[in-house]
């Protein structure tokens, strides 16, 4: 059974990217989450991991928004 919290952050991670695999492991390549085969459709991160792929996602956040403010100080 998977917690709340493991489907949120799998939720999270859908919505921030698509699982990326190699076909052969259910793991995602851009964020090292598991994901529900090894075609990768959706990603079903393990207990052990929530609180790092939580910490990436805030991290790709940040990222993000520094990138936007770079490009609006370009202009």
């Amino acid at each position: 059974m998977v917690s709340p919290e493991a489907t949120l952050i799998g939720a999270r991670l859908d919505e921030h990217h698509s699982p990326e695999t190699n076909g052969r492991m259910a793991i995602c390549r851009r964020c090292g989450a598991q994901t529900d085969s090894p075609l990768g459709l959706n990603h079903v991160p393990s207990e052990g991991r929530l609180k790092r792929l939580d910490e990436w996602l805030d991290a790709q956040l940040r990222m993000s928004r520094m990138g936007h403010s770079r490009g609006l100080l370009k202009k």
